[in-house]
């Protein structure tokens, strides 16, 4: 149990929390052969045997360790416990550490705001609820569900974005405690109605957040099985849940994976600092997520803000970097790079990490146009602004402002998906080359200094595995104060003619500005006040 060959910290917690019984499970479930309820009942003995709870701070007994096998362990007593295998000697020493299991938590619960308290109260819960013939099971609901209502309370901006700023660690909290509602409810037990409406909240930022073709934005620790995923079943089973008990018609359509079925539209959540530009919710849909948050309460957030991810046309065209590794894991030591301001779509100075000390500025919805507004005091005397007009639904302007007066070399990164990629710096003009589906058209103005430079970048969509992937760096001519102005064009076929230019004078930092943006043979004015909180669209003639 404590054997560790590769010093991987995951490697010891898998084992600890049982993850290695669904296997065991499964073939029990399938064939009925009690050698696979023995072979449970045997390692499960073992781990009894050599883990009495002595000292509720040893690894084992940790908060996450203990929620997730107490959590474990009442599936596999549901499912083997007519088995011949679990014997009524092995019944005794197996109920007598599901005790400790729940005297742990009941007596020394983790109370900060965290995922892993979920996480113990929600194993707790499945405890009182499925051995309710102990006598302190009443007792152990009830602490279960107080710790649950408070650390939920507390993990959650007041828009109900879990405040880890990472939408897989939201996820999980969001399942967690729509699974204990759930479980509550058939036990016919009292829910807490504030807890009721934060789950509600939970699930439609969960639906807010995601992509076309159902996968989440890969911030912070966030992964994804790769450029374009069906809806994991993993995130399936609990909308399932949450739209049969909130009687959620779009979650119902979420849950049987029709996407296309959905209307919600765009949405901002200003406090947590997440923001989704959408089209639509076809495979064909235009969508941008944006992230400029405030700091998180774990180490999951990453030092990214104003980093964005785009897809469109059925593929992802600028993405994450990804996490790549976990501390304490054999690739531990390429963690940082990953993690890195750098390595995000978002500004540098001398490619130094930021700070994340965000402030939302603006959220305004047209018909012609959408557009926001954010900035972040990334370094000491530099504040990074971004703002991003979605014209028409067809393209994104992104003007990027570096205020202020502090020495270095400003750069902004684009970080594309893998696959080819064609500069042309002198024409301030990029695409990606897929041969099939859709492209992106990158353009500056034709007049811009900035220089182009193309560089070799890394992503890692699952943990440990990573692969080349092509990265834009624009470097700008001078020191701060200075502006980037650039037009994304989603497409398919050959990139259409484009191109974006200022409408008149403008310094960084000032409230009110208008650009001028070509598509095709049409020409659009968009502009945005900070001070008014407008922004506009409109088409120009001539």
């Amino acid at each position: 149990w404590d054997a560790d060959p590769v010093g991987d910290i995951e490697w010891r917690a898998a084992l600890h929390r049982f993850s290695w019984q669904d296997c065991l499970l499964e073939a029990f479930a399938a064939s009925g052969r009690d050698e696979y309820a023995a072979g449970w009942v045997r390692l499960a003995e073992d781990w009894i045997q050599s883990h009495p709870l002595a000292d509720p701070d040893r690894f084992e007994w940790l908060d996450i360790q203990v929620g997730i096998r107490a959590a474990r362990w009442c599936t596999a007593f549901e499912q083997l416990k007519s088995s011949p295998a679990f014997t009524a000697e092995f019944l005794l020493r197996f109920l007598a550490s599901v005790h400790a299991h729940a005297r742990k938590s009941y007596l020394y619960p983790r109370r900060s705001a965290h995922n892993k308290a979920a996480i113990e109260a929600e194993g707790l819960l499945r405890v009182a609820l499925v051995f309710g013939e102990f006598r302190e099971a009443s007792r152990w609901l009830a602490r279960a569900l107080e710790l649950l209502n408070t650390t939920v309370e507390e993990q959650l901006s007041t828009e109900g974005v879990q405040r880890e700023w990472t939408p897989s660690y939201h996820c999980l909290v969001a399942g967690l405690s729509v699974d204990a509602m759930a479980l509550t409810l058939r036990g016919a037990r009292p829910f807490p109605n504030r807890l009721r409406r934060r789950i509600q909240q939970m699930f439609d930022v969960w639906v807010a957040m995601t992509a076309p073709d159902g996968s989440l934005p890969m911030f912070g620790d966030t992964q994804r099985s790769g450029p374009v995923i069906g809806t994991p079943e993993h995130l399936l089973a609990p909308m399932a849940r949450a739209a049969e008990l909130f009687g959620n018609a779009e979650w119902r359509a979420y849950a049987r994976g029709e996407l296309a079925a959905l209307t919600m539209p765009s949405r901002a959540f200003p406090e947590a600092g997440l923001y989704i530009l959408r089209s639509g919710w076809s495979p064909e849909s235009l969508y941008m997520a944006l992230h400029c948050a405030p700091p998180a309460i774990s180490g999951h957030d990453q030092p990214d803000n104003g980093t964005f991810e785009l897809y469109a046309f059925g593929r992802w065209l600028v993405v994450d970097s990804g996490a790549y590794a976990y501390p304490n894991t054999p690739n531990a030591p390429e963690r940082p790079w990953f993690r890195r301001t750098a390595a995000h779509s978002t500004l540098t100075l001398d490619r130094r990490d930021s700070a994340n000390r965000a402030r939302h500025l603006l959220w305004a919805r047209q018909p012609r146009l959408e557009c926001v507004a954010f900035e972040n005091e990334s370094y000491a005397g530099l504040v990074h602004r971004r703002t991003v007009f979605f014209l028409k639904r067809s393209a994104f302007v992104l003007l990027d402002e570096a205020i202020g007066s502090a020495d270095g070399v400003l750069e902004l990164h684009f970080h594309f998906a893998p696959g080819p990629l064609v500069v042309n710096a002198s024409a301030r003009r990029v695409v990606t080359r897929f041969p099939e589906g859709g492209n992106l058209l990158l353009a500056m103005p034709a007049d811009s200094l900035v220089e182009f430079l193309n560089e070799p970048g890394q992503v890692s969509y699952v943990l440990n595995r990573k692969q080349p992937r092509p990265v834009l760096s624009c470097r700008h001519p001078g020191r701060a104060p200075g502006y980037y102005l650039t037009l994304l064009v989603p497409h398919k076929g050959p990139p259409p003619e484009a191109g974006v230019r200022m409408l008149s004078a403008f310094r960084p930092g000032q409230g009110r500005l208008e650009v001028e943006v070509l598509l095709g043979k049409r020409a659009w004015v968009a502009g945005r006040d900070l001070a008014a909180g407008s922004a506009w669209c409109r088409e120009r003639s001539g």
